[in-house]
């Protein structure tokens, strides 16, 4: 199936890596001409955006999206080691995974999330939004070594998921074996900060569903891309509208002496 992309951001100083990159893999980009295009698409896309609306409207459409920030920090991370190659950085529930297992441990408790995965440890977890992304970059990696069986595919793929390696992480890595990926690396961190490996990994993009995991990642000089999916993400949208909202009450109250 083919695969395109949408790249809409102001971050210019990652902007045109990106856009290089992906089109030298062979993903072709989509000049945007049309408001409502995104329902209009009949093939997978991934879609970056600075607009959460359009986003989360790409998503809904079934296709791989993320939320893009503006960052600051760029020069803090030293990518001279990895620029002849692309560095793809994916967390793993409401990610890569369907929002299953996130939604069973914060509506049972942490227990319960244990003996759900262990009971269901041969059981696929079910597709997650950008499972579909990662997918069109294992068939590329195929299609390339089909035709260069002696050199290295530029693009290296990672996990890192707060999951723990053992409570949990058999389930990912039987999924991932049962989808036929692979990934470079993994990193099963048992929530503990992803800053670490993301220093280490040195990703050209990194993609999560909470957005203090993607604070950690732009910290960092990283860029991170939010994803607008799952319970996680609207958990801390609701959070941030209702700070919003408390913070327009106090604005608007009226002190009387």
């Amino acid at each position: 199936m083919p695969f395109n992309f949408v790249l809409m951001t102001n971050n210019l100083n990652h902007e045109k890596y990106l856009r290089d990159r992906l089109s030298e893999l062979g993903l072709s980009e989509i000049d945007v001409h049309q408001e409502d295009y995104i329902s209009q698409l009949d093939t997978k896309i991934l879609y970056l955006s600075e607009d959460p609306e359009k986003a989360e409207k790409a998503i809904k459409n079934g296709h791989a999206a993320a939320i893009m920030f503006p960052n600051d920090t760029n020069n803090k991370g030293d990518k001279s080691s990895v620029e002849k190659e692309l560095r793809v950085a994916f967390d793993g529930d409401n990610v890569l995974f369907s929002q299953d297992p996130e939604s069973a441990k914060a509506i049972h408790g942490l227990e319960s999330f244990k003996q759900n995965e262990d009971e269901k440890q041969d059981v696929p977890l079910r597709e997650g939004p950008l499972k579909c992304f990662l997918e069109a970059l294992v068939n590329m990696e195929k299609k390339f070594h089909a035709k260069h069986p002696n050199e290295n595919f530029p693009v290296q793929t990672f996990l890192v998921t707060a999951r723990n390696p053992v409570i949990s992480g058999t389930r990912v890595l039987k999924t991932l074996k049962s989808w036929g990926l692979e990934l470079t690396q993994a990193f099963f961190l048992s929530g503990t900060p992803k800053g670490p490996p993301l220093s280490m990994i040195q990703p050209h993009i990194f993609f999560d569903d909470r957005k203090m995991h993607v604070n950690e990642g732009l910290e960092l000089g990283v860029v991170s891309a939010l994803v607008p999916y799952g319970i996680g993400y609207e958990t801390d949208k609701e959070a941030k509208e209702e700070e919003a909202n408390h913070g327009d009450k106090q604005g608007n109250s009226v002190s009387i002496n």
